[in-house]
C-alpha cells in the first residue's frame, strides 16, 4: 500500500516498530506521542536518584525477527538479561531481558533517527480533502496526513477513530485491565529473601527489587503491581491511600517491616494489560487511510507489541 505522509499516534513499541519498518522502506513519518519521551508503558520513572521501571518489567523472545533485534540493541549497550532471585532463593535461569540503565532505554532506541513529537496529546482527528489532520491538547492542526496509524491501548483507539472507520467497533470491543504501580525507594535494603515474586494475591500479585536489575543505581527500589481486580475498585481512590495500602501488603508478603521510606510515587494504569486479545497482528482500513496496531492484537507481552507494529509496518511498506 502507498502512502505519502503517514502519522503514527502513539511511542510505545508498536508504534516505533511500526514507523521504524516504514522509515526504512523509505516512507515520511511522524510519530506522536503524550509523554515526554518514546516508551508507553516501557517507560522509566526517576526521582532524585531513586528509578524505577514501573510499567513493563522484563520481556523475553521467542520471534526470530525479534530475537535479531534484541541482538543488535544488547551489541549497542540498552539490553542486558536479569536473573532475579524468586522466592526461595531460586535463581531464574531464563532470559528475562531489561533495558539499560533502565526499560526504556530500549525504546528510545529503537526511536533513534525517528521525527518523534514528544509531549503531543492527539486529541481528534477530522478527514479533509488533503488528508488527515490532527488536533492536539493544546489545539494546534497538524494535517496532509495520507495515512494514520492507530499505536495506543485499544479502548483510546477505538476513541479516536470512532466515526472514522467501521474498524473502531471491532477495537472497541477488546477489554483492558488497569494496574496502580506504587514505586518506593527505601533507605536500606528490604530484608526479603527474593527480587521478585509473581504469585495470585488479591492485591499485589507483582513485586520486584528494581535495583536487582543489571546496570541499576540509587537506593533500594521497588515496584508494586496491584491486581486488576483490586485496581479496578480502587481506580478513583486517593493516591495516599493507595501506596498505604500496596506498602503494607508488601511488608505481608514478605513478612517483615519495610526500612523507612526515602520517596514514594504512584502510577495508575488505565490500560495496562489486555484481557482477551484482538487474535489478528493489526487492523487495516485502507478506504480510510487508518490502521491499529498494539500488543492488544495478538498478547500481553512485549513481543507482541513490536510483532504487531513491525508487520503492519511491512503490510503498509508493501514489503
Amino acid at each position: 500500500m502507498e502512502a505519502g505522509k503517514i502519522a503514527v499516534i502513539g511511542a510505545g513499541l508498536a508504534g516505533l516498530a511500526c514507523a521504524r519498518r516504514l522509515v526504512d522502506a523509505g516512507r515520511a513519518v511522524t510519530v506522536f506521542d503524550k509523554g515526554r519521551a518514546a516508551g508507553g508503558r516501557m517507560s522509566t520513572r526517576r526521582a532524585g536518584l531513586a528509578a524505577w521501571d514501573h510499567g513493563a518489567q522484563y520481556f523475553t523472545v521467542r520471534d526470530p525477527g525479534f530475537e535479531r533485534l534484541v541482538g543488535r540493541a544488547r551489541a549497542a549497550g540498552q539490553l542486558q538479561t536479569w536473573h532475579p532471585r524468586w522466592p526461595g532463593g531460586e535463581q531464574e535461569d531464563r532470559s528475562l531481558w531489561v533495558g539499560v540503565p533502565g526499560l526504556s532505554a530500549f525504546p528510545r532506541w529503537l526511536a533513534g533517527g525517528l521525527d518523534v513529537a514528544s509531549g503531543t496529546q492527539v486529541l481528534s482527528l477530522s478527514r479533509q480533502p488533503s488528508g488527515w489532520t490532527l488536533t492536539d491538547q493544546a489545539g494546534r492542526h497538524v494535517g496532509g496526513f495520507d495515512l494514520v496509524v492507530l499505536a495506543m491501548p485499544a479502548p483510546q483507539a477505538a476513541a479516536l477513530a470512532d466515526g472514522h472507520t467501521a474498524l473502531s467497533g471491532a477495537v472497541a470491543a477488546i477489554r483492558m485491565d488497569p494496574c496502580w504501580a506504587v514505586m518506593a525507594a527505601f533507605e536500606r535494603p528490604v530484608e526479603a529473601g527474593c527480587d521478585a515474586d509473581w504469585s495470585p494475591d488479591p492485591v499485589l500479585p507483582w513485586l520486584a527489587r528494581n535495583n536487582s536489575k543489571p546496570g541499576r543505581t540509587g537506593p533500594e527500589a521497588w515496584v508494586l503491581h496491584a491486581d486488576a481486580g483490586w485496581s479496578r475498585e480502587h481506580l478513583e481512590d486517593d493516591v495516599d491511600a493507595v501506596q498505604a495500602a500496596l506498602l503494607g501488603r508488601l511488608a505481608e508478603r514478605l513478612s517483615v517491616v519495610l526500612p523507612p521510606v526515602m520517596t514514594i510515587e504512584a502510577r495508575r494504569w488505565r490500560h495496562a494489560r489486555v484481557v482477551e486479545p484482538l487474535g489478528e497482528a493489526w487492523l487495516l482500513d485502507r478506504g480510510a487511510g487508518i490502521a491499529f496496531c498494539g500488543d492488544w492484537c495478538l498478547d500481553a507481552r512485549v513481543e507482541a507489541a513490536f510483532l504487531s507494529g513491525d508487520r503492519l509496518g511491512a503490510e503498509l511498506a508493501g514489503s
